[in-house]
Parts: C-alpha cells; sequence; structure tokens
C-alpha cells in the first residue's frame, strides 16, 4: 500500500509539474501577445504622434507665412498712401519754387515774410524727404523713363537730345519715380 500511495503521489507531483509548465508556458505566450500588443500600439501612438507634430509644424509655418504677408501688404499699402499725400503736396512745393522765382522787383528779397515763406517751404521740403523723396536731376541726357518732353527745340549751347530747361520739377519716392520732370530738349 505504501508503494502505492508513493506511486500515486509521484503522480500526482509530475501532473503539478507538468501542469505548472502549461501554466507557465501559457502565461509566457500571454505575456509575449501583450508585449507584442503593446509594441503595435506604441508603434501607431508613434506615427500619430510623428502625423500631429507635422500638422502641427505645417500649421506654424503657414501661420508665419500669413503674418509676414499681412506684414508686406500694410507695409505696401502705407508706401502707396505715403506716395499719395506727397504727391499732393507737390503742386505747394511747385507754386513755393514760382512765387519764389518770380518775387516782384518792388519787394525787397530778404524782408523777414519773405525770409518766413522760405522757412515754411524748407519745412515742407524736409518733410517730404524724410519721407524719401529725392528730386529728378535734370542736367544732361534726356531719360524717357525720369524725364517728359514737352518741347524741343535747336541750341547752339546743348548736345542733340540734352535737356535745355526744366518747366516743372521731377520727384522719386524711394527709388520710384513719383513724377517725371518735364523738359525741354535739344533738337
Amino acid at each position: 500500500m505504501e508503494g502505492v500511495a508513493t506511486g500515486g503521489g509521484e503522480s500526482n507531483a509530475t501532473d503539478a509539474q507538468n501542469d505548472g509548465a502549461a501554466t507557465e508556458a501559457l502565461d509566457v505566450a500571454e505575456l509575449l501577445t501583450t508585449v507584442a500588443q503593446l509594441e503595435a500600439e506604441l508603434a501607431e501612438a508613434r506615427q500619430e504622434c510623428a502625423t500631429i507634430t507635422e500638422k502641427s509644424q505645417r500649421l506654424a509655418a503657414e501661420f508665419q507665412n500669413s503674418r509676414r504677408r499681412q506684414e508686406r501688404q500694410l507695409a505696401e499699402e502705407m508706401e502707396r498712401v505715403s506716395a499719395h499725400i506727397i504727391k499732393r503736396l507737390l503742386p505747394i512745393l511747385d507754386d513755393f519754387d514760382l512765387a519764389f522765382a518770380n518775387i516782384p522787383e518792388g519787394v525787397d528779397a530778404q524782408a523777414a515774410w519773405v525770409e518766413g515763406f522760405r522757412q515754411i517751404q524748407r519745412k515742407l521740403r524736409s518733410a517730404v524727404e524724410e519721407e524719401g523723396l529725392t528730386p529728378i536731376p535734370t542736367e544732361g541726357a534726356f531719360d524717357p523713363t525720369l524725364h517728359e518732353a514737352i518741347a524741343s527745340a535747336p541750341s547752339d549751347i546743348v548736345a542733340s537730345g540734352h535737356i535745355i530747361d526744366t518747366l516743372r520739377a521731377g520727384y522719386m519716392l524711394k527709388g520710384r519715380v513719383l513724377r517725371p520732370a518735364l523738359v525741354r530738349v535739344a533738337l
């Protein structure tokens, strides 16, 4: 009986070992499956993160481009408004030039009130020059991009195709012609 009992005990122990090994193998298989599943989820999460990061970077770049475009448009609009206002002031500069060129003979050109008007002219000219206004040179050869010829005449002093006289000053604003100079050209 003892042998039977011992034999039965060994059989139960072997069965328990086999069950333990099977359970352990099942636990390892479950762990491997769980690890594989977690790795797949991690890869998916990394891909989603990369996609979101790429979209975020694209949106940030689009925002910066939009802001730069708006700043550029605002600057261009400010330049157009500035040019429009300065263009409207040019006849006033012309009137000052004509007035000082045609001071009547009976008036003292050095009188205080005349000097006061010259000071006003200088202030106006200084204000528009600070905005980038520069006079177009009218000496030398005629340039159709800077000058508008409204008359021509033969000249013994000036070479053909060169400017004889300036009838109205021309101006450039920040390198662009705002108003061409009206000139008379030698034949």
